[in-house]
């Protein structure tokens, strides 16, 4: 149980680590928005269904069936987050999915039958003060406006509605066959929005495209085990 929750933990940080330069990655990218996060999540899904071939397993109708709901709220999220990107900073967006631990902890226990420690209510305090102040102190006629941070707040919740999903979903689907399938779910959600308000799927445009489409796109709750004890006692 110690190595599944280290295994848990080290998964989850690492995943949080590649999110926080997500904002920062859209922003520098040199090619349209939605056509980017299709291309990644094409390539996500192919290097998800080597993982898949070359570990024995396959891929069944009920782990496609179990993955859409998290595929779809995944894709959804990665919609807002676009539309998110072009009215607020990439600081206004990270400071905001910081408050994803504090909405998590409502559904924790009830969902889950996780304990959180003591200590974790009084950092979720402080992390909704820091994102008031951060707010407070933003300029709303700038790059970060009000419109976007609602957005990126909308963002937050869809990607919290994500993560129980997965951590449902995880109880019955193997970690690599459940990223192959919510990746061409989302996939398949993402398209018609780069197809419709960009009028196409473009290909990635020079060396900036290019290097930053294998960066990682894989959220933490589908790497995590599903009875990963994380800031809990059982």
């Amino acid at each position: 149980m110690q190595d599944r929750a280290a295994r848990g933990r080290a998964a989850a940080i690492a995943a949080v680590g590649f999110m926080a330069l997500g904002p920062s990655i859209v922003k520098k990218v040199a090619m349209d928005e939605m056509a980017f996060v299709c291309w990644r999540l094409a390539i996500a899904a192919l290097l998800y269904g080597i993982v898949v071939i070359a570990s024995g397993k396959r891929l069944s109708l009920d782990d496609v069936r179990h993955s859409v709901v998290g595929g779809l709220l995944f894709g959804i999220n990665l919609v807002v987050f676009i539309f998110a990107m072009r009215r607020t900073s990439a600081t206004n967006a990270v400071v905001i999915a910081s408050l994803q631990p504090v909405v998590l902890l409502a559904v924790a226990g009830p969902m889950f039958g996780e304990r959180p420690d003591r200590a974790i209510y009084g950092w979720s305090v402080v992390a909704f003060g820091g994102v008031v102040l951060a707010m407070y102190a933003s300029d709303a006629s700038g790059v970060a406006t009000r419109q976007g941070d609602l957005l990126a707040l909308i963002m937050m919740l869809l990607f919290s509605a994500y993560y129980v999903a997965s951590k449902r979903a995880r109880r019955t689907v193997d970690s690599a066959n459940y990223q192959l399938a919510l990746t061409v779910v989302a996939a398949v959600a993402v398209l018609p929005f780069a197809l419709v308000i960009e009028g196409g799927l473009a290909l990635p445009i020079g060396a900036t495209g290019y290097w930053w489409l294998p960066w990682p796109s894989c959220p933490a709750p589908a790497i995590c085990s599903p009875t990963t004890p994380t800031a809990t006692r059982r």
